[in-house]
């Protein structure tokens, strides 16, 4: 099948699929409003009943149509099944009728916590669940049946799995911190303020529909679909950048929350405010769970490491350079509101009246020391151990790829923040001579261009000298990645395994299926390291290490 004629009955087939299942959630939602609704028969529409038969009957022979022909198609060819096209309609399909899915059992089951209430009957979430679950088990089986032949098909299942994974473990976790906020609501510490009334009715069976319904897709995707995927790029951007990531800035944004507020009222005092506190409600279990996902992840992170038995130094590596990179980012925003609060202080002794508002310097410092509080001791402790690290396994170290994304991102950032805040202090002094005005408004205008240009410039300097350093020592050209293919025989796994381990990347693995004339060879670390300096600085983009042969030869070679 022709790749046109491809995207042509898989456009049909999910347009018409969309607009049945939307005839059959409509007349399944009619049905349930008039058999358990509150309004019972009243409820009935024949513009709504109308509406649905029409959907249902002539999307529902188009998708029936159209399905059966790409089913003909489809049977026996394993091209046509792995496909990209076939294997994106099945995905997305799969993606959206578990999201909706899941939404709206959350809305069923908060409706059964709460009481089972004959008059709030939600017919339409019901209808949908059923609905949206019947396609996802049908497109399920499909799929479970199919496999995935091509690299595209895992690809994209990968993609439909780590998605569903993300959704429920935010689920999860926003049920959690919820259930926690609210009921602190109701404890008797707030005075006069205290909330009154049920508990359960008014917040937790809410909060605990989300935590049950995100529990139970995150196990699913995750202890099931995703068990066994350790080799996957999307699995490592879930454990990197939506876990062990994500648990550490929410972490963080929640202790630095309750720093804010506590040096806010060693600055202001407390002035009697009952309900002043209320924020611990949600910062300290967000810290927990924070805690607990982040543990949870590393520990996973870890454990993979080691069962994979390659790359063991990599995810502590990465994890040390994105530490690094949120403790930075802490720190220069704390610098930028400290300058912020110190040009203000100086800039009111030259100004004719008031900058900002009243009693803004305390809540700017408040929060400027804050982030400093948190931001400082994060950079100097990763950083230390990044330096260490750079130290004690040499050159190699450099040029790897998570430092090589590291700072050439600081250095954007740095970039982009001097230039754009240069420019706003450029523009408002050639306005100010323009317009002989230097007066409080143009001084409010220029603070924070200022407080952020002269944050920027240090760090943009000391990262390009380490940069700078990095490519004096020939870091980056050692380490261009390059093809690798390895010949050996099949008992040389460990000496592959450490070669592999000291690039930091896959190489292609070839057993030598003649009889091998010598034994294996045995390298010390050294020997390791001068070979990947070797194939680093060997001519051309592809290489073939020969371990057939007593020792290791280095055979560069490229396309004609």
């Amino acid at each position: 099948m022709s790749t046109v004629k491809r995207f042509f009955l898989y456009a049909l087939a999910i347009v018409n699929l969309g607009i049945f299942a939307g005839g059959i959630n409509t007349l399944l939602s009619l049905v349930f409003d008039l058999l358990f609704g509150d309004a019972g028969w009243r409820s009935y529409s024949q513009g709504q009943l109308s509406m649905g038969l029409a959907m249902l009957f002539i999307s529902g022979t188009l998708w029936f149509l159209f399905w059966r022909i790409i089913q003909r198609e489809v049977s026996g060819d394993t091209l046509e099944i792995g496909s990209a096209i076939r294997k994106f309609y099945l995905n997305l399909v799969l993606t959206v009728t578990a999201i909706t899915g899941l939404s709206n059992f959350f809305i069923t089951l908060r409706w059964i916590l709460s009481g089972v209430q004959m008059e709030e009957f939600p017919s339409e979430a019901i209808s949908l669940a059923v609905v949206t679950g019947c396609l996802w088990f049908y497109h399920r089986n499909v799929e479970d049946k199919e496999g995935q032949p091509s690299p595209v098909a895992k690809t994209l299942r990968r993609w439909y799995t780590y998605i569903l994974v993300a959704v429920g473990l935010s689920w999860l976790i926003n049920g959690i911190v919820q259930i926690l906020n609210s009921s602190s609501f109701y404890l008797p510490v707030w005075g006069s303020q205290t909330v009154q009334g049920n508990l359960w009715g008014n917040v937790l069976s809410e909060n605990i529909s989300w935590m049950l319904t995100g529990a139970l897709t995150w196990w699913y995707f995750w202890f099931r679909m995703a068990r066994d995927d350790y080799q996957s790029v999307l699995r490592q951007v879930y454990l990197y950048l939506m876990t062990i990531a994500g648990s550490t800035v929410a972490g963080l944004a929640a202790l630095i929350t309750i720093l804010y507020k506590m040096l806010y009222i060693a600055f202001n005092g407390l002035a009697g405010d009952d309900l002043y506190f209320r924020f611990l409600g949600w910062t300290i279990p967000t810290m927990i769970v924070a805690a607990a996902v982040w543990f949870y992840h590393r520990k996973i992170v870890e454990e993979e490491a080691e069962q994979l038995g390659i790359n063991k130094f990599s995810p502590r590596r990465l994890y040390l350079y994105l530490m690094g990179f949120i403790g930075l980012g802490t720190m220069v925003s704390g610098i930028v509101f400290l300058l912020g609060v110190l040009f203000d202080r100086l800039f009111d002794v030259f100004a004719t009246a008031t900058i900002f508002s009243a009693g803004w310097w305390s809540e700017q410092l408040s929060l400027s020391l804050a982030l400093l509080l948190v931001g400082v001791p994060i950079w100097i402790y990763y950083w230390r151990k990044i330096i260490h690290t750079v130290e004690e396994r040499g050159v190699t170290e450099r040029g790897v790829r998570s430092r090589r994304i590291f700072l050439y991102a600081v250095l954007g950032f740095s970039i982009i923040a001097a230039v754009s805040t240069l420019v706003v202090i450029v523009y408002q002094v050639i306005n100010g001579i323009l317009q002989s005005d230097f007066g409080t408004e143009f001084l409010q205008n220029i603070i924070w261009s200022l407080s952020g240009f002269l944050a920027a410039v240090p760090v943009l300097i000391y990262h390009w000298r380490v940069l700078r350093e990095d490519q004096s020592l020939g870091a980056e050209k050692l380490h261009r990645r390059k093809r690798v293919n390895i010949i050996a025989g099949e008992k040389t796994e460990e000496l592959v395994d450490r070669i592999e381990e000291r690039l930091g990347y896959h190489v292609r693995r070839l057993v030598y299926k003649g009889e091998v004339q010598a034994e294996i060879p045995v390298l010390s670390d050294e020997e390791i390291e001068s070979l990947v300096n070797d194939i680093g600085l060997a001519d051309g983009e592809s290489v073939i290490l020969d371990i057939t042969g007593g020792s290791v030869r280095l055979l560069p070679y490229g396309d004609k």
